[in-house]
């Protein structure tokens, strides 16, 4: 049982992302220059290792775009870089209070991995935190790659689920991972005999 116990907080302080909170938004809306699409499957995005996906039609074709990178560190330069089939892309930007990010790539009609920086404001009563229930308004990033550079297409959504990361769980199993090994050092040194 200690076991156990102890194998589930270092999974804790090792295995889970280093995020503020893991945030589900709905997406309900892009918008692509003067052309808006509804979504025809809403699916979640969020942080974690299931980013999740989204597809609908646009101008008769079908589109998918699923997560790569969840960003929702504030205040500190990021960057959203890789290679496509499209060419080397390299976004750097710096999230506001209740910003949070993607990294994703975008499929439609015949092209395919188009790799897009997809920003979101998520505070809509600007109180610096990120309830569910508010909507997320997109702020368009320039696509860097064909075939649509300098279009800037944003997605809207609704925040379904928020869940806070404590930094007592980041303390509590980095305490427990040392009593581990202070422990063990502790056994191994009780066996010498002098």
């Amino acid at each position: 049982m200690k076991k156990t116990l102890l194998a589930g907080a270092v999974t804790l302080s090792l295995g889970v992302a280093p995020n503020a909170s893991a945030l589900t938004v709905e997406m309900t809306s892009m918008n692509f220059g003067s052309v808006s699409a509804v979504l025809g499957t809403l699916s979640s995005m969020h942080d974690g290792s299931d980013y999740g996906s989204m597809s609908g039609l646009f101008f008769g074709q079908p589109w998918d775009a699923w997560g790569l990178e969840y960003y929702d560190e504030v205040g500190v330069q990021q960057q959203f870089a890789g290679t496509s089939p499209q060419g080397a892309f390299s976004y750097n930007f710096t999230l506001g209070q209740g910003q949070v990010a993607w990294g994703m790539a975008f499929c439609w009609s015949c092209s395919v991995d188009l790799p897009v920086l997809n920003i979101m404001d998520c505070d809509e009563n600007g109180d610096g935190g990120i309830e569910v229930g508010e909507q997320c308004t997109g702020i368009g990033t320039p696509m860097q790659t064909g075939p649509f550079p300098g279009q800037a297409p944003s997605f809207n959504g609704d925040v379904t689920s928020v869940v806070p990361v404590p930094a007592a769980v980041w303390l509590f199993g980095s305490g427990l991972l040392g009593l581990f090994s202070f422990r063990r050092f502790k056994c191994q040194t009780s066996n010498i005999k002098i």
